[in-house]
């Protein structure tokens, strides 16, 4: 009353209720917060431009593998057969395949965020797996060929030695040259680089004291040459020797999503 309050049904004075400078209790509620997600590299195959199919049956692909060609020639010569060699790809699927076990007493007292949860990180998990098959320098048992694999796809010889902030931004001049000779410096050109490149990049310059070979330092706005740049740890390396990279028209990437 002398709080100016008026009470309904039974009411406990507050001079009854024990105070403690420190207490611990055993009826205290516990919630649990919204989900930290696990740490897993970005699926930057879903960024690069590549032409993605949505399949139930194989598909194939047809392959102009030489271009057509023709001569000069006298006004009365025969033709020459200038026909292109055609060939074909096809896509078919691969299995990835992973569960997790989930308690009716964990859904019961999480609710369905706990299923959204584990089905978001499965499915983190199966583009991890897609782009360890698609940026390995060599193939992964079960998954389609690796890139870097693919009959046909360009290489070249890279610097000789390996030199600090000086040869790794060589060699991505070298694959551009590459491209360009085979008449292939076009379309949705990018790097795809280990992260060992970034450190790299990051310090190297196009003329000594100069032009610093990678512009836009944030992570989403790098670039190379003019061209875009992305990393991933699945490209391959070697610790203080070397590292893999890609560099290619990425729109000539087919990827077959079959069921989903």
């Amino acid at each position: 009353r002398s709080n100016g309050r008026s009470i309904q049904g039974a009411g406990i004075p507050a001079s009854m209720f024990e105070k403690r400078a420190d207490i611990t209790s055993n009826v205290a509620g516990l919630a649990v917060e919204g989900f930290v997600d696990a740490i897993r590299e970005e699926a930057i195959y879903t960024r690069l431009g590549a032409d993605f199919l949505n399949l139930t049956s194989d598909a194939r692909i047809p392959v102009i593998g030489k271009n057509s060609t023709a001569w000069m020639s006298a006004e009365n010569a025969a033709a020459g057969d200038g026909g292109a060699a055609l060939s074909s790809v096809t896509l078919s699927p691969k299995r990835i395949a992973g569960y997790a076990n989930i308690s009716k007493e964990l859904l019961h007292q999480n609710g369905e965020s706990v299923e959204r949860a584990v089905m978001a990180d499965l499915g983190k998990s199966v583009a991890d797996n897609i782009c360890d098959a698609m940026f390995s320098s060599a193939n992964v048992t079960n998954a389609p060929t690796a890139i870097a694999q693919t009959s046909g796809v360009l290489t070249f010889t890279e610097t000789a030695s390996y030199a600090d902030a000086v040869s790794m931004f060589a060699d991505l001049v070298l694959a551009e040259q590459e491209l360009a000779e085979n008449g292939s410096l076009s379309g949705s050109l990018a790097y795809v680089l280990h992260p060992t490149f970034l450190n790299q990049l990051k310090r190297a310059a196009q003329v000594s004291g100069v032009n610093p070979a990678m512009a836009g330092m944030d992570y989403q706005q790098q670039m190379v040459n003019g061209y875009p740049v992305y990393y991933s740890s699945h490209v391959g390396a070697s610790a203080g020797a070397s590292a893999d990279g890609l560099f290619c028209d990425w729109s000539q990437v087919k990827v077959g999503m079959f069921g989903g």
